[in-house]
């Protein structure tokens, strides 16, 4: 992704963008999504939001949960593929502010955890 908000294809061995990219990748399963940006994930943004406003977008392992974190100290749980915009979600508070980071782990026993990191509080939730 670059500074104008678009989705930038390169060819690993040349290094060289390939303006292609978009159309070659549309049905690419891909291993993880961690863009703000694309048809995936076109629902996660909120009414009236810039560019800026989401900081870190992780899908869970199995592929049908997007997490965000936001500049209005909130984490977000969406599924996904999330296309629709206004799309439905579940909200989580606790950050001061910004939210910097947001990804998913497991434990030993296998259960699921989201783990976010904060701006201004340096907190690990």
């Amino acid at each position: 992704m670059c500074q104008a908000y678009e989705i930038l294809y390169f060819d690993p061995i040349s290094g060289k963008q390939n303006t292609y990219g978009a159309s070659a990748n549309k049905n690419e399963p891909w291993a993880s999504w961690t863009l703000s940006l694309g048809w995936p994930v076109t629902g996660i943004w909120p009414p009236c939001a810039d560019g800026s406003d989401i900081n870190a977008v992780e899908r869970s392992e199995d592929g049908t949960v997007i997490a965000t974190a936001d500049d209005f100290s909130k984490v977000k749980l969406f599924r996904f593929p999330c296309p629709a915009e206004k799309a439905k979600f579940v909200e989580y508070s606790g950050h001061s502010s910004h939210v910097t980071n947001v990804s998913f782990s497991r434990n030993k026993t296998g259960q699921k955890y989201v783990l976010s990191t904060g701006g201004e509080d340096k907190a690990i939730f």
